[in-house]
């Protein structure tokens, strides 16, 4: 700091000299051209003006207007090389010429300032203008962090960086590096940073705490959270007024950034614990319903079997025991959706993947279709045999899913295609229908949890809506997407694609 203090000093007293002597040079041309004093005076002037446009403080000015009177004298006001006058005019003519330079000096060193602060308040603005934008595109409280990083980095051309949370030797810090080999902080620096995060408190170089640090720690904090660390490399240098400002603004802006985030982050948390809450009260009055209907089926058909069973003709009785089997094999079903989603949802879902035979695993799926006492042509279309990598229970899951759904929503007599097909590198599963298909606004809400298209089916058994939802989760932990299209000239098309594996002969 001393130094720089000493070279403005010095270009100051450069200019001083520079100007009157050329000032003098230039006066001394013109006399010997004939022009007057008064020609001459106004050369020291504009001298006096330069110095005062090209210096940094008042005083420069000043002493250039007092040399510029001295230096007239004892060049140009007789006699010559002496600061003696004797024509006392003249001693009206210095006073004169004093004034007006130290007024003309005062005056520019002004406008200059003032052409100084209007820049400083332009870059200023800028620069907040540019750090508020920055901020605005963040998302996230780390996103944040690094613009504010950024934008500090941007503005001191220092080596800084960041902790988010408590400070620890091995966590790795959001940096800006202005240079390829910055210094590193050590763990004495960590220490000082997580006292910091502990207390509260700015500490490190320029400030009260622990000021022998080389580096100055700046709390990142509002009123009721402590949020981050910023750690500053000085290098020894103190920061200008100018730049604290703005580093002072744009750490808060960045602190407003937090806040928001974390407010939003709090009503998305608080809005997702009411949307399960709903889900939840949907599902236990789905369940209770959907399992009240097959449950007393099941218990009526079992009392009229054991009060009856000689009375009832064997046409009846395997009629009987179809509908148990199929209310059984319904609950079965779901109570299998209510698993998987289950671990779906608490991520505790493990694939097994291996390579099966498509037509296998789709005949296999149709023989646990509970087609609930419903007559549609179930057929199976597979043009080659096909090897594909799947979690075969998971897929079967899936079938079983699709194709049941499909016998719910067609009526009597109408065809449900089951199918498998090469395309490229993948294998593609297709279940399509020809009932009455599904309309815009129920394409986009189908994969919705616990949404139905109809409230009521033809048996009188509402669904769950977990059946598609369920589909969709388990074909993209396979990493492929579950896709609706339609089939003309009527129906629906649900298709999904899985890696082929080679055959290996």
């Amino acid at each position: 700091m001393e130094e720089t203090k000493y070279t403005y000093i010095g270009k100051d007293i450069f200019y001083c000299m520079i100007s009157l002597v050329l000032s003098t040079l230039i006066a001394y041309i013109f006399s010997i051209l004939g022009f007057t004093d008064a020609n001459l005076i106004m050369i020291y002037i504009l001298g006096v003006i330069m110095v005062a446009l090209l210096t940094s403080g008042y005083c420069w000015g000043l002493c250039a207007s007092a040399l510029s009177v001295l230096t007239f004298n004892f060049f140009f006001a007789d006699p010559i090389f002496t600061f003696s006058v004797y024509n006392p005019d003249y001693l009206i003519t210095f006073g004169v010429m004093l004034v007006t330079s130290i007024t003309c000096s005062v005056l520019t060193k002004k406008v200059k300032n003032y052409a100084q602060e209007s820049e400083m308040k332009s870059y200023r603005s800028e620069l907040l203008l540019q750090a508020s934008r920055s901020l605005q595109e963040a998302s996230t409280a780390r996103e944040i962090m690094q613009k504010t990083v950024e934008q500090l980095g941007n503005l001191l051309e220092k080596n800084i960086y960041c902790y988010m949370g408590e400070p620890s030797v091995k966590e790795i810090p959001i940096s800006y590096k202005k240079d390829d080999n910055p210094r590193q902080l050590d763990e004495s620096d960590v220490a000082i940073a997580k006292w910091c995060y502990q207390n509260k408190e700015d500490a490190g170089f320029s400030t009260k705490i622990l000021r022998e640090s080389a580096y100055m720690f700046l709390a990142i904090q509002s009123e009721e959270k402590m949020f981050a660390v910023i750690a500053v490399d000085m290098e020894k240098e103190k920061i200008g007024t100018f730049e604290k400002g703005i580093m002072g603004t744009i750490i808060h802006e960045s602190v407003l950034a937090l806040e928001k985030e974390q407010l939003l982050k709090q009503r998305s948390e608080s809005e997702m614990r009411l949307e399960k809450e709903r889900l939840r009260a949907n599902l236990l009055r789905s369940i209770s319903h959907d399992l009240r209907s097959p449950l007393t089926s099941i218990s009526g058909n079992a009392e009229n079997l054991m009060t009856n069973e000689t009375k009832l003709k064997q046409e009846k009785r395997q009629k009987i025991y179809q509908d148990i089997y199929d209310d059984s094999v319904w609950l079965i079903n779901l109570v299998e959706n209510l698993l998987s989603v289950t671990r779906i949802e608490n991520g505790t879902m493990e694939l097994n993947i291996q390579g099966e035979v498509a037509e296998e695993v789709i005949e296999e799926a149709l023989k646990h279709i509970n087609r609930r006492g419903k007559q549609q042509k179930i057929m199976i279309d597979c043009e080659e045999i096909l090897i594909a990598k799947m979690d075969v229970k998971l897929i079967f899951q899936v079938l079983i899913n699709l194709v049941d759904n499909a016998v719910k929503y067609t009526p009597k007599g109408a065809e449900i295609v089951v199918g498998a097909k090469k395309c490229g590198d993948k294998v593609v599963f297709f279940v399509k229908d020809n009932g009455q298909g599904l309309t815009a606004e129920q394409k986009k809400r189908v994969f919705d949890m616990y949404y139905t298209v109809n409230n009521t089916v033809s048996d009188s058994r509402r669904g769950m809506g977990l059946g598609l939802p369920l589909c969709q989760a388990i074909i993209q932990a396979h990493g492929s997407e579950l896709k609706i299209y339609d089939n003309a000239p009527t129906g629906t098309i649900f298709r999904f694609a899985l890696e082929q594996e080679e055959i290996v002969l």
